[in-house]
This record gives C-alpha cells, structure tokens and sequence, in this order.
C-alpha cells in the first residue's frame, strides 16, 4: 500500500528564505511542497525546480477566506515566510487554528514572536501546535544559548551580533523591515536595567572569524532582547547589533536612523524601496557573512568564563542559515516529534546538531570557544 505524502504549504515560498526551505525540504521524496504567494508565476517556477512533488498555488495571506483555502487543501503543516513580520497580525496563524494545520514562521519581529504565546489556549482548543520564531533568532541563538549552558552555570550578559555578507540576493520584504525600523525606539536591558535604544543606533565595531574580519553594527529589536532576560534570571544586560557592507553604507543608514529620530522622513516605504535598490548595486564589500553569540557568566566553580560561538556563511552562502531552523523543525513536526499542543515561541526547540544537520551541504563553519580570566591572561602575556 503506498504512503500519502505529507502535504506542506510554504507561504512565501517563492521568497529569499522560502525558496531555500523548500529546497532544503526537497530532497525528502516522502514530502509534497506547495509553494504559495501573491503570485502563481513564480510559485510555479519554484515549484518546478525542485527534485520533490511540488506545485504551485497562488494564495494570499490576507484572504478573507484564509481558513477555507487552507482547509480545502489538507495541509500536514504550513510554514509561513511571507514578511514582513513588524507590522503584521495573526491572522495566518489564526487560519491555521480555524483549519486545524500545525504552524511555523519565520519571523523575527520582536512583538510578534514574543506576544505570539496568547494564541495558545485557541490552539490547544483545536488540538495544534504553532511555532513562531523558527529563524537565527531566536531559534539558533536559543540553540546557542543552551549549548553555554552545559559550560556555565550562570549567564551575566549576553551579545549577539550579524553581519550578513553585501554580495548576496535579498528579499525586499528584508531590506523592507529593517529600512522602515530605523529610529525607532524601544527597550533594552543593561547594567540591570531597561534603557530607550533606537534602531540604527549605538553605531559599534566587532570583529568575526576570517574571512568575515571586522564589521560595524547598529542596535536593532529582535525577539532575543526580552525573550533572553525571561529565561535567565542572573541576566544583567544583553545586546543585539546587526549592520551592512560597506562601510559607507552602514554609516549612511546610521545616518538616516538619526534624521528618523528628529521625525525627518528619512525611512518612508518609498525611500526603503529605493535604498533596497541602492544598496544591491553597490559595489565592493563581501560573499561572506556571520553571526556571532558571546556570553559571559561563572562555570560550576565559580569562576568567571566567557563562551563565544560563531557561524559563518562563506561564498554567499549566509541565507542557508536562517532558513534551516524552520526545516529541522518542520521534520520534526512531520515526523510526530511536534512540541506540545499550543502556541510557542521557537525558543530551544532545536539543538545546534539539529540546525546544523541541515546546513551540511553548503559553505558554513562554526567555531566554538570557552575562556576564563587565566586563560586570557595567558594569551596577553604571549602577545607581548
């Protein structure tokens, strides 16, 4: 007797981030992809690219019969990558409860991944499991995170830091979210207390693994930011930073979030589409990119320790990674290992092993290191 294949939706799937799930779900022939947006063209040019069954749907997420679309097609799981995700309601993630189809997203908006836990009780009432945030964050930087925690035993502060690589294609609902967020406030917790930053602020140099090397980053709001001093109760400050190449194109976007704060309009939706543009011809910078997670805190004997991860993402080969999380959780959920009825955030769902399961393939390193005080002031000494 043959097996029915499981049936997914990608929403999005034809986007920066969806066609790479749904590529990354391809190679799984008991799998059947429906690659859904606004337009039926390019959902079924990537639906026939890939080595699965797959069709093409066109399908809206703002439909008022969202529910009955979904219902009509009898859906195993629907991923939804159609961003931005700043300013959008629930309503895909209701329509999955109203239909009865497990969820996940790829989100990274701070209010929708953080508040999405209140569609909890409705999910549980339908006997489904949602999941929001299955993305590098907080997805991969919860896996992170719960990797420190086997070598610490108490977490003081937190940094993450991204800097993508320039000479790679971006979705414009990417380039979209982060242009319009610039100047725009909100709260961060440091030195034991909340504090007013505002996207594009806090201009900062850090440094990456070569090939990726030194990159200037800007604050900007991510779910991590409240989700991290939630979960760890020792937290005193944690830190999120993410920037561009070159150099004078970072340094222009600090610039524009400035002109934001003094209510100049300086991140118009026309002004966002227009620098997406600009941004993509600009000549120089680099194929490689990274993310970088250091924490510090006290291992099992007390002592003072820091831990730093990184992940890097050679030959334009960066957007894999946010991707993978929503395809390691979506076999999970295929293959009845789904976490417990309700609505989630996508916080230490997964495991780096996980994650990095699906990344294999292509041009990504990690790098791991653990110092204390000793240690590092051994490596000063050596240097002089």
């Amino acid at each position: 007797m043959k097996t029915l294949n499981k049936r997914v939706l990608i929403l999005g799937g034809y986007g920066t981030f969806g066609s790479r799930i749904a590529q990354l779900l391809g190679s799984d022939p008991s799998i059947h992809l429906i690659i859904a947006g606004r337009d039926k063209l390019k959902a079924a040019e990537t639906a026939s690219g890939l080595p699965t069954s797959a069709e093409g749907l066109r399908l809206q997420r703002d439909a008022i019969n969202l529910s009955a679309q979904l219902e009509d097609l009898h859906l195993d799981l629907l991923i939804h990558c159609a961003g931005p995700f700043q300013n959008q309601d629930y309503r895909v993630a209701r329509a999955c409860i109203d239909a009865r189809i497990p969820y996940i997203d790829i989100a990274d908006a701070r209010r929708f991944v953080c508040d999405f836990p209140r569609l909890s009780s409705a999910a549980q009432r339908a006997g489904v499991t949602l999941v929001s945030g299955a993305s590098s964050l907080p997805a991969l930087s919860s896996a992170v995170l719960q990797q420190a925690q086997r070598e610490l035993a108490e977490i003081h502060t937190a940094d993450i830091a991204i800097a993508p690589a320039h000479r790679i294609s971006r979705g414009p609902a990417t380039v979209r979210a982060g242009f319009e967020s610039l100047g725009r406030g909100f709260p961060v917790l440091q030195d034991d207390r909340w504090h007013e930053t505002f996207a594009g602020g806090s201009l900062r140099h850090t440094r990456l693994a070569h090939p990726v090397g030194g990159r200037y980053v800007c604050d900007f709001d991510v779910p991590d930011l409240e989700l991290w001093p939630r979960q760890l109760p020792a937290l005193s400050s944690v830190r999120f930073g993410t920037g561009v190449q070159p150099r004078a194109l970072q340094l222009g976007l600090a610039l524009c979030a400035r002109l934001a704060r003094l209510n100049l309009p300086a991140t118009t939706p026309r002004l966002a589409r227009l620098a997406g543009g600009l941004a993509s011809r600009w000549p120089g910078g680099s194929p490689h990119g990274g993310m970088k997670v250091l924490i510090s805190g006290r291992d099992g004997s007390s002592m003072p320790c820091t831990f730093q991860w990184q992940i890097l993402g050679l030959n334009a080969d960066g957007p894999w990674i946010p991707a993978a999380p929503a395809a390691a959780l979506a076999r999970k959920f295929l293959s009845g290992q789904a976490p417990a009825q309700g609505a989630h955030t996508c916080w230490q769902l997964l495991t780096l092993e996980d994650i990095l399961a699906e990344l294999a393939p292509y041009s990504v390193v990690t790098a791991t290191q653990k110092k204390t005080p000793t240690e590092l002031a051994r490596k000063r000494a050596n240097s002089v």
